[in-house]
């Protein structure tokens, strides 16, 4: 508990690294476009990240008259994915734009990554006008219906009450369980006078629940052998203190998601492993032995096992979270700390053993740990991991992307701080992890932040690498250049079918980072990647290691 204090990082836009979000005045007039951005910088954003068609132009105006930077991005889905590792790390919603037609259907995946991984988001975008609705097909899409099953909400502003119905937007997302609202307008509508009376768009009803620990506590006394399983419906920073105190003084024996990592004490000897990622199968072995899985903040979005199905869960969540077979036995809804310091008085301490908690906890490094460091294709992944820990010091973030390296990184990273590990893992969205490591390093610009990526996410966003340095931060991305799509072989091998379709020809990312303008190394020895790493945390400038991996050195994982 000494890792953490009670808080744990900023609670709000406002507070990030003392910015004061204050700036410019709002231009005069009562356009919808200027209530829209001023509704935005009164709720503290500083940023909207997109790609801009002639549709919003009158919307990033607007945007940046009020105050806030818009930050122009390669691709849409870079922009929400940033968008929404904005609200993940703060709480805040984060803001992401686009123009009508194929700017709108570029955010998808970021907006459905939004979704399942649980980050506050607000994703705005142009669309045909009500006037040329019936006239025009062009580039015309029923965007309001296409982001409707991926968001929490699909409203389209009219010009009426506009600076409510975006502050209703920011709520909605912002409400448990967090997730993404769309808002389409027209750029009619944009410059129109917005008028404060009229049908008003009500958002829709929140999922609610009881405060009530009383059955849980019956279940954990009465428990022998209880184990917890920590998860994301909960407050990253508000939470964490409560969550690390409540474990270390009932001992139980706990694992993690690694959506979660950092919200618990990942150095405890209670300490299990990160469930759902590579080598967790002793994991999984005892929580389907025990008789009683507190589920502390635990989303089923992030498990595609079925353990959470073959043993009896009590939930300490902040929203509900039944869905379909998955039913808790018990299930308290509210104030995740405020629950816990209610249960703690009343929890006893666990029947397992030092021995059995340490056997599993062991097991899974061993099992990924190959038998040679590298081989003359490339280095071993767990060592390239395994260096990364030794060196980067406790307050750095790292982001990880989709992959066989997500597998093994979510696994073997000891996250020590809440916010200090961004992962798609409620979607798993490949290209996930470069935005993510721009938005921390935006944010936190005096904490190192290194993205891990595979050459496969990398090549679908190289191009942010522009972005980043046009926006004059300093991420260190690791490609683990394996030449495939490595998870997706050992799903073949598994079934024995033949590798078709994952393997690409090697890239020079050394040249292509270049000439983006970032500094580039291709350490091609473990003593090389160290250097390259100390090197990196001395002068701090955009830089792309491009690390040479031996597939056939990923160990212990299955698709």
């Amino acid at each position: 508990m000494d890792r953490i204090s009670k808080s744990v990082g900023p609670t709000s836009v406002s507070d990030l690294n003392g910015v004061s979000v204050a700036g410019p005045a709002v231009k005069s007039g009562p356009g919808c476009a200027t209530a829209l951005a001023g509704t935005l910088r009164e709720a503290g954003v500083r940023y909207v990240f997109g790609h801009p068609g002639g549709e919003v132009l009158d919307v990033i105006d607007a945007v940046e008259q009020a105050g806030i930077q818009f930050v122009l991005n390669g691709h849409e889905s870079a922009a929400a994915f940033m968008a929404g590792a904005i609200g993940r790390l703060t709480g805040s919603p984060g803001v992401c734009l686009s123009t009508l037609g194929p700017g709108a259907c570029n955010l998808v995946l970021g907006v459905g990554n939004a979704l399942l991984d649980r980050d506050p988001l607000l994703a705005l975008s142009a669309s045909i006008g009500s006037e040329r609705d019936s006239t025009h097909t062009k580039q015309n899409l029923r965007l309001n219906d296409l982001f409707a099953p991926i968001s929490k909400w699909s409203v389209s502003l009219n010009g009426v009450r506009t600076g409510e119905t975006i502050l209703s937007a920011l709520d909605v997302a912002r409400r448990a369980p967090r997730g993404p609202v769309f808002v389409s307008m027209s750029s009619g509508v944009a410059a129109l006078a917005d008028s404060p009376d009229g049908a008003y768009r009500e958002p829709p009803p929140f999922a609610s629940g009881d405060a009530d620990t009383a059955a849980i506590v019956r279940r954990l006394k009465s428990a022998r052998r209880p184990v917890a399983v920590i998860g994301v419906a909960l407050d990253l920073s508000r939470d964490a203190f409560a969550v690390r105190r409540f474990l270390a003084e009932t001992n139980l024996p706990f694992a993690v998601l690694p959506q979660a990592k950092g919200i618990a004490d990942e150095y405890s000897e209670r300490f299990l492993g990160t469930v759902c990622a590579g080598a967790d199968d002793r994991i999984v072995m005892l929580i389907e032995q025990s008789d009683c899985l507190l589920g502390i903040g635990f989303d089923p979005v992030e498990s595609a096992q079925d353990w959470h199905l073959s043993v009896p869960v009590c939930s300490v969540a902040n929203s509900p979270q039944a869905f379909g077979r998955y039913q808790p036995v018990a299930e308290s809804v509210g104030n995740v700390s405020q629950m816990l310091s209610e249960m703690l008085p009343q929890c006893r301490e666990s029947g397992w053993t030092e021995a059995e908690i340490r056997e599993v906890r062991g097991s899974a490094e061993q099992a990924l740990c190959p038998p040679a460091p590298s081989t003359a294709a490339g280095l071993s992944p767990f060592h390239v991991i395994r260096t990364l820990r030794q060196i980067l010091p406790e307050e750095a973030i790292v982001s990880a992307d989709v992959g066989a390296h997500k597998m093994a990184i979510s696994q073997l990273w000891r996250a020590p701080l809440p916010g200090s590990f961004l992962v798609s893992n409620g979607l798993s969205a490949m290209g996930y992890g470069v935005p993510a490591a721009m938005t921390a390093s935006l944010l936190y610009p005096e904490r190192p932040v290194v993205g891990v990526i595979g050459d496969g996410g990398f090549g679908m966003m190289v191009q942010e690498l522009e972005t980043a340095r046009r926006l004059g931060i300093h991420p260190l991305f690791v490609v683990f250049c394996d030449r495939a799509l490595a998870i997706v072989k050992i799903a073949q091998r598994a079934r024995r079918i033949p590798h078709v379709g994952v393997d690409f020809a090697a890239v020079d990312w050394v040249r292509v980072a270049e000439g983006f303008g970032a500094n580039a190394i291709a350490p091609g020895s473990l003593c090389e990647l160290r250097s390259a790493l100390e090197q990196w945390l001395h002068s701090r400038q955009l830089t792309v290691l491009a690390v040479p991996i031996d597939p056939d050195l990923y160990e212990g994982l299955s698709y």
